[in-house]
């Protein structure tokens, strides 16, 4: 069936270029600049209109034909030969239409006038100085053998159908990807924000305990060596941070070049919507999920159209490898006389039948033959793509599904747990208040909170990135951001 011929809409409203900087910018909106500044998508458009002017070149071969040929002849000879003067005139209308069968049914209305100055200028009253005949006749040309039959007159039109179908779906694949590339992009760019986040609450709860730790040493409860466990830990927390600022920035300028964004002094980081804190759980399946993805698959599609058309290329193939059996037959009516009346009001009407049978057998058939290995090597190959891109993509959608579902069990822990590290904490700071802790034991469960944090909020990263895969298998990515292939 074909699916995603013509334009790629996208239905938004949203002028990203006018958002201030500081601004979230959200998925939809990147997106939607991507749609309509992508290269990859321009050229898959302009793919799918060459595949669908080369249908209209296809479908040429059933035009119905109109014809008009005139000629005309002046014979003059040598002085000496004066009863050699001859002038002919001949029209020729003609209509051809191709059938279905491989032949042709036409028509075909000749007229000729004939004129011999010669015998005129002698006197001589013979009607052969100045004759005009008509001819009308009606004729079918049909192949028995090469060329013969619906299916190989149609080859060269339900293959290009099949190469449009093909360069439509592949667009539709690119599309899918793109979206999908984006979203995973932007959700590494909004896990980047949420670690920036993480690693500036971490120095806030290291300076917090250093002006604790200062007070402590002032009321002498503690140590001044007490202090160097915190320094250390701000200065190595504040290197942490410019790492974290610098990643931000180096996935939003990744996000900027895939989707086209602007590029400049003053748009370099990319501010995103808040990771969620929270995802909903979802049933994944890996059988019934990979049975979709071989459903809705694009790239399957488009590689099972490919194969189609090897396949009428290799019918057609075989066809043409037949000899040629060409059989031709017109009849119809004449009449003659010395001019146009006569030949109309002439009641001797005479009539002309033609046949003809024509035969051609290439000896050793290596044209023929290499055409067949020809196509039969393309359909090889279609198969082989076409396998492999199952087996691919079998691979990826189980690897989505279990990546999936293995952030969805670390989110669930990763919350209990930053619940858990956030009472060790507490409870830390509190021994060491009591004098029954040190501070490295403070920074310990400090640093114990903020790994807990960083890896929650990668597993949510994760999943949503997982889902947008899943999501472009299955084409539901394109209807979630409003992409429409009309």
């Amino acid at each position: 069936m074909f699916r995603g011929a013509g334009v790629l809409a996208l239905v938004s409203s949203v002028a990203v270029s006018s958002a201030r900087a500081d601004e979230p910018m959200p998925l939809a909106d990147v997106i939607a600049v991507a749609v309509r500044q992508s290269p990859e998508l321009e050229r898959a458009k302009l793919d799918v209109a060459a595949a669908k002017a080369e249908l209209l070149r296809a479908q040429g071969i059933t035009d119905a034909h109109i014809g008009v040929e005139a000629t005309a002849t002046i014979i003059r000879p040598p002085a000496d030969d004066p009863n050699g003067d001859t002038d002919t005139v001949n029209v020729d209308l003609s209509a051809n239409q191709p059938l279905s069968t491989g032949g042709t049914v036409g028509v075909r209305l000749s007229g000729v006038r004939r004129h011999v100055p010669g015998l005129a200028d002698l006197g001589d009253s013979s009607p052969l100085d100045l004759r005009t005949a008509a001819f009308l006749a009606i004729g079918i040309t049909q192949p028995l053998l090469r060329g013969a039959g619906s299916t190989a007159f149609e080859a060269p039109i339900r293959q290009a159908a099949q190469q449009r179908d093909a360069a439509a779906l592949a667009r539709e694949a690119r599309a899918r990807t793109l979206v999908v590339s984006l979203a995973q992009a932007y959700w590494q760019v909004a896990v980047a924000w949420r670690q920036l986040e993480v690693r500036r609450t971490s120095l806030k709860l290291a300076e917090q305990q250093l002006e604790y730790t200062e007070g402590a040493i002032r009321a002498e409860k503690v140590s001044r060596s007490e202090a160097l466990a915190v320094q250390a830990a701000i200065a190595t927390r504040k290197q942490d941070i410019l790492a974290a600022e610098q990643d931000v920035y180096e996935r939003s300028l990744a996000l900027r070049q895939l989707g086209g964004l602007e590029i400049g002094p003053d748009a370099i980081a990319v501010t995103t919507e808040v990771l969620p804190a929270t995802v909903d759980p979802v049933t994944l399946e890996i059988p019934a999920v990979v049975a979709q993805a071989f459903a809705h698959s694009a790239e399957l599609a488009g590689l099972a159209a490919s194969r189609r058309a090897a396949e009428i290329a290799v019918a057609a193939a075989d066809n043409a490898a037949k000899s040629r059996l060409d059989v031709a037959v017109s009849a119809g009516p004449q009449s003659g006389g010395r001019t146009v009346r006569d030949v109309v009001t002439s009641g001797s009407v005479g009539y002309e039948i033609d046949a003809s049978l024509t035969f051609d057998h290439a000896v050793g058939g290596r044209t023929e033959r290499g055409g067949q290995a020809v196509a039969q090597a393309a359909l090889l190959a279609a198969k082989v793509a076409e396998r492999d891109a199952q087996a691919k993509l079998a691979v990826r959608a189980t690897r989505a599904v279990q990546r999936a579902k293995a952030a969805l069990d670390s989110v669930a822990l990763g919350a209990e747990a930053i619940g858990l590290a956030e009472q060790n904490v507490t409870a830390e700071e509190k021994r060491f208040q009591l004098g029954k802790s040190t501070n490295f034991e403070v920074l310990r469960r400090q640093d114990e909170l903020e790994q807990t944090r960083l890896r929650h909020a990668a597993a949510i990263a994760d999943y949503l990135s997982a889902r947008a895969d899943l999501d472009g298998l299955s084409g539901a990515i394109l209807a979630r951001y409003n992409i429409v292939m009309q």
